[in-house]
């Protein structure tokens, strides 16, 4: 699998979705610091502009009315050594104003004010707190402070106020919400910076995949090994269980979803897998028994990284299926089912010798013994004279005896020739193939009529031009959907523990670049043509 480079990839989403994120938590956090702010500054606002006016009233309501020189060098000194105040001014009882200064522009003409309102002294004069309004603000102050100056007597002689402009509340909103943009310019850099990190970490530990390519091959990787015949098991450092596939499972006689988590000598005490974890070597082709005798060859071995080992892996063969079909490879299998079928007609014979003995007939019996010989002579000699190469022959004869048994009659083309060193492929492979064939053929004829007689005819035909090997049989012949499907493996129709044999042969021709033909008509028969051509003219057509 490809690694995908498209426009728009995963880790580029990341980065993108982790920047938008820190933005839009940013926006949030600012905007929520910057009310909180805003309000603490107003709470603040007010306590200074009230403290401003309550600490005058209260220091101009125990001065003397007579001293107005030291009064108004107090209140100076007062002005202008608070922060957070812009103008100030005192008011006489009736409203007038006695006393003025705007910290901002240094002005002080007290004709720069108006008088005050009656509404607003009725107000103060009725509370004894500072009041906070901004109806009655002079000379385009936003927000003011006001507080009555009161004789000994409780009667007012005076009023105060405290005021700020609107271009300072603008100026300290301003100030502040500059101070978070700054904050949140920084923590959007610094939060960008993590997630190219960020995306950069996943995208190593995928190893430059995309995360819906490597999901994707990580289950086909699975998929695959569970299609696998080898058992697979994979082991930690702390000897848990973390692969098993199902060929595994079902060798070891496990319950897949059950033993995954567990350490190994829960579920399989006898076991020696991790002995190479110590030994840190592998080992080959350990026979072990499952905990249901099953017999298996086991290859296992250190799993390493970065030069630690931190796990095993063990790989399990099924014995039995392992020397089946060594046997059926070799071509072994069909030479013993030969010879079986050799004896087994010699045995009928001399069942049939030693009844005309018995019966006083032993003129009869030497004449059956000359004919049998003879006919056998004849037959083993017909076969060798055409087949050079002896296990070929000798699998032919065999076939001939087991054909006598099931009773069909087996022929060789009387124009077949093959010679002892032919250079197509080895004997091992040509008694694959033709003995393949020939038992396909004969199993053929199960479903076939049985008052016909059944035939199957074998050819071997080798020259300059190649080597063509062909089985046709006039047994009942195959449907179209399945000659699609005869050489898979496991494809058959005769039940389990067939499904082998075309595989096989398949296989065969594949590997010596043969080619293989099927003719089969419904109710006449089946022919399967075989064609090796010479490496040295592939255009060659061999023909017989």
């Amino acid at each position: 699998m490809q690694k995908r480079n498209t426009g728009h990839t995963v880790y580029q989403q990341i980065r993108r979705v982790s920047v938008l994120g820190i933005l839009v938590a940013m926006v949030l956090a600012t905007g929520a610091g910057l009310w909180l702010n805003l309000a603490q500054e107003r709470r603040i606002r007010d306590d200074t502009l009230t403290a401003a006016v309550q600490a005058v009233s209260h220091t101009l309501t125990i001065a003397d009315e007579d001293d107005a020189q030291r009064i108004e060098e107090y209140v100076d000194r007062t002005v202008h050594g608070l922060d957070g105040i812009d103008l100030f001014a005192i008011y006489h009882a009736d409203g007038t104003p006695a006393y003025f200064c705007d910290v901002t522009s240094g002005q002080s003409s007290i004709e720069m004010l108006s008088p005050l309102d009656e509404t607003l002294r009725q107000q103060l004069t009725a509370v004894d707190n500072p009041l906070l309004d901004d109806s009655q603000a002079p000379l385009g102050a936003d927000y003011c402070a006001y507080a009555a100056i009161h004789r000994p007597d409780g009667t007012v002689k005076g009023y105060v106020m405290a005021g700020l402009y609107l271009r300072s509340i603008r100026n300290t909103g301003l100030h502040t919400l500059g101070v978070y943009l700054l904050i949140g310019i920084a923590a959007l850099s610094v939060g960008t910076f993590l997630s190219l990190r960020l995306a950069q970490r996943i995208k190593s530990d995928l190893l430059g995949y995309e995360p819906d390519a490597f999901r994707d091959l990580f289950l086909r990787r699975m998929e695959l090994l569970d299609a696998l015949d080898e058992g697979l098991l994979a082991i930690d450092r702390e000897e848990h269980i973390i692969y098993l596939n199902q060929a595994a499972a079902e060798m070891l006689s496990f319950d897949k979803n059950a033993v995954i988590g567990k350490t190994l000598s829960q579920v399989y005490p006898q076991s020696t897998i991790p002995r190479v974890m110590r030994t840190e070597k592998p080992e080959y082709n350990i026979s072990l028994e499952s905990l249901h005798h099953v017999r298996i060859l086991s290859d296992r071995m250190p799993v390493r990284r970065s030069g630690q080992i931190v796990g095993a892996v063990a790989i399990f063969r099924n014995r039995t299926e392992v020397a089946n079909l060594a046997r059926e490879l070799t071509g072994v299998q069909h030479i013993v089912e030969a010879m079986r079928a050799y004896t087994h007609e010699f045995m009928n014979k001399l069942h049939v010798i030693l009844g005309l003995l018995q019966l006083g007939e032993a003129q009869r019996a030497e004449e059956y013994v000359l004919q049998l010989t003879q006919t056998r002579a004849m037959s083993v000699e017909r076969i060798s004279q055409r087949i050079a190469e002896p296990s070929v022959a000798a699998l032919l004869i065999g076939k001939s005896c087991r054909a006598a048994e099931l009773g069909v009659r087996l022929t060789l083309d009387p124009e077949s020739h093959l010679s002892a060193d032919t250079h197509y492929l080895p004997a091992s492979g040509l008694i694959t193939v033709l003995g393949n064939l020939i038992e396909n053929a004969f199993d053929a004829f199960a479903n076939a009529p049985t008052d016909t007689l059944h035939e199957v005819a074998v050819s071997v035909r080798e020259s300059e031009r190649g080597l063509i090997l062909s089985v046709d049989d006039n047994a009942c012949g195959m449907p179209a959907e399945v000659r699609e499907h005869i050489f898979e493996r496991g494809s058959t129709s005769k039940g389990e523990g067939h499904g082998t044999g075309l595989f096989l042969v398949k296989s065969v021709v594949d590997t010596y670049h043969g080619e293989i033909r099927v003719e089969s008509t419904q109710g006449v028969g089946s022919s399967f043509i075989i064609t090796f051509r010479p490496p040295e003219n592939p255009t060659a057509e061999g023909k017989g």
